[in-house]
């Protein structure tokens, strides 16, 4: 990877991950609003699929238009509405409509932001190891930010944790200059049926089904991570400490990519790494000590890191200009959005072991889809090549 690549990936990366904050830190982030906002569990559950919808639905807009859409100026408009969004979460949290439709919007501003960042990512020759980067850094900003939102919970509170989240959209904005323009200038018909042919083919659609059925496992555990440990009567400190650890597992999930490039294709290492999440929510729903609630948390931000670029590069590879990437992005925030809403209409009070259960079922369906994904492309790489 030369130097500059480096530089402009590392702030392409920057830009994603300060967007993907309300995910990053989401069982931390629920627990402030539960403990210090007072909202309900239920409800900080929808807080944050109002969030993740707002995401998906303009993630599937610039899809259609990934070809003409002028990355650096949309993510520059797109930051600029999050701060000011967020700071008004700053100062309205409540179980309010008026919060749901202000974390919609802010939804809908960082997913511009966000595929700005990742599209500019999948037009790098070393997209593999770009999108390496990238889970490298959203995983070491989750692990801190897990540590020290609970830790510092009743310092912060509500406001002082959406005050941090403005903060970082001013660091992203000031970071948009880098990001390029247009893909193709001159927009004809033509790229218009070929985006479109790529967005509909069948490949594609399983592929976005995977992604969408794995990013809602992942959010439907994660939104009660955190409120598991408390029902499990650990300390705020052992908590934030775990969850702090659990994300600073998935630096080396996601490194592994950076190492091993595309060595072993894409359907093996993504079932080894479903395989490793799904032995973590046993752990989850058979133990109810430290240590099993530790090692469950490693295997879940280990294989949530190792998957990502894996997921990522597939999509990269359907389309480099990015339809295909802020397609998956589109479908992932989907199931992210999907996820938190989903495991609230489950939950019991105290008691988690049908949220995690739901999880395990969604990975199967998952890697399901990205089996018969890959199975449809290799047939058709191999047309290509003859």
């Amino acid at each position: 990877m030369r130097i500059e690549n480096l530089q402009q990936l590392s702030a392409y990366s920057v830009i994603g991950t300060v967007t993907l904050l309300p995910l990053l830190v989401l069982p931390a982030m629920v627990g402030v609003l539960v403990d210090e906002a007072a909202l309900s569990e239920s409800f900080a559950g929808w807080v944050a699929s109002a969030n993740f919808f707002g995401f998906s639905l303009v993630a599937l807009f610039i899809a259609f238009r990934m070809h003409r859409v002028d990355l650096r100026r949309t993510a520059t408009v797109a930051l600029a509405i999050a701060v000011l969004a967020d700071v008004i979460s700053a100062h309205i949290a409540a179980a309010s409509t008026a919060f749901l439709l202000i974390r919609f919007t802010t939804g809908l501003a960082s997913g511009a932001a966000q595929i700005a960042a990742i599209s500019a990512i999948a037009r790098f020759d070393d997209v593999e190891r770009g999108y390496g980067l990238f889970a490298v850094l959203q995983f070491t900003v989750a692990g801190f930010g897990c540590y020290i939102l609970p830790v510092y919970s009743a310092a912060l509170g509500a406001k002082g944790m959406f005050l941090l989240f403005a903060a970082f959209d001013l660091l992203a904005l000031a970071l948009a200059r880098y990001l390029p323009g247009r893909a193709i200038d001159d927009w004809t018909g033509a790229e218009r049926r070929t985006e479109r042919s790529v967005l509909f083919a069948a490949v594609t659609i399983l592929a976005l089904i995977g992604y969408g059925l794995f990013e809602a496992a992942n959010t439907t555990q994660y939104t009660y991570l955190e409120r598991l440990g408390v029902a499990l009567a650990f300390s705020n400190q052992k908590i934030g400490t775990a969850l702090m650890i659990a994300s600073l597992a998935g630096i080396p999930g996601a490194f592994t990519i950076v190492v091993i490039g595309r060595r072993f294709g894409t359907i093996g290492p993504l079932a080894f790494g479903i395989a490793v999440e799904i032995l973590g929510l046993i752990l989850l729903i058979s133990g109810e000590t430290f240590a099993g609630y530790l090692m469950a948390g490693i295997c879940l931000g280990f294989s949530w890191a190792f998957c990502l670029p894996f997921i990522q590069t597939l999509m990269a590879s359907l389309d480099p200009n990015g339809s295909a990437v802020a397609a998956g992005t589109s479908a992932a925030t989907i199931g992210i959005a999907v996820g938190p809403g989903l495991a609230a209409s489950v939950v019991a009070v105290g008691h988690y072991q049908r949220v995690f259960l739901v999880a395990i079922a969604l990975l199967i369906m998952s890697i399901t889809g990205f089996f018969f994904s890959v199975r449809k492309t290799q047939p058709q790489r191999a047309e290509v090549k003859s």
